[in-house]
């Protein structure tokens, strides 16, 4: 099976492609999850990020945005001392923000898959059809960092009170959540994204 460049250095990372990486996610607490990696992720790896997930599910109520939002700083310290955890305590502080600001977005479209889609995407694009972008590489160095949609996107997500996230962690997401399918046209998942 033929997989994408990047996804071969771990179980982990073979998972991740196979199973989400481009994928169209619907899921609210799986969205908020993939936020919150990425804005753990800025200045790491992604393999690095991947190794530290499981622990980060227990750490932080599997990614509920509602429990997260009510962590005080007594919470914040005790997760400066385990180790098992990415142990910056601003990007710990953004988590418990961004929460908030995840659950008012929420409130007001219904939830997060709603406003990204049909609001952020169409805002950016009024002929967005609200379908997967298939985009068409054959080698990984073709694959943009950010693009004009993740600038967009991010300047709209900082606007309401986002942090942590940066065009180029905001495109990340948009592949991890499947706006955009960039497997490799040669990759085995290539278009299997909104299956």
């Amino acid at each position: 099976m033929l997989r994408c460049t990047w996804a071969n250095k771990s179980e982990l990372d073979i998972y991740h492609h196979d199973h989400e990486w481009g994928k169209v996610l619907k899921d609210e607490n799986k969205f908020f999850e993939m936020i919150s990696l990425e804005c753990f992720q800025a200045g790491l790896s992604w393999s690095g990020i991947l190794k530290k997930r499981s622990a980060m599910r227990t750490a932080f109520d599997n990614f509920d945005a509602s429990k997260i939002a009510l962590y005080d700083d007594d919470k914040i310290e005790k997760f400066m001392q385990d180790s098992t955890l990415i142990r910056n305590r601003a990007k710990l502080k953004a988590l418990v923000s961004n929460a908030k600001v995840y659950l008012e977005i929420k409130a007001e479209f219904g939830g997060f898959y709603e406003y990204l889609w049909q609001n952020l995407l169409v805002k950016f694009d009024p002929k967005f059809n609200q379908k997967q972008i298939i985009n068409h590489y054959n080698d990984a160095l073709q694959i943009p960092a950010t693009t004009p949609m993740s600038d967009f996107v991010t300047k709209e997500l900082k606007k309401r009170g986002f942090k942590f996230l940066g065009s180029t962690s905001v495109y990340a997401l948009l592949q991890s959540v499947g706006v955009v399918d960039d497997h490799l046209d040669w990759c085995f998942c290539k278009g299997k994204g909104s299956e």
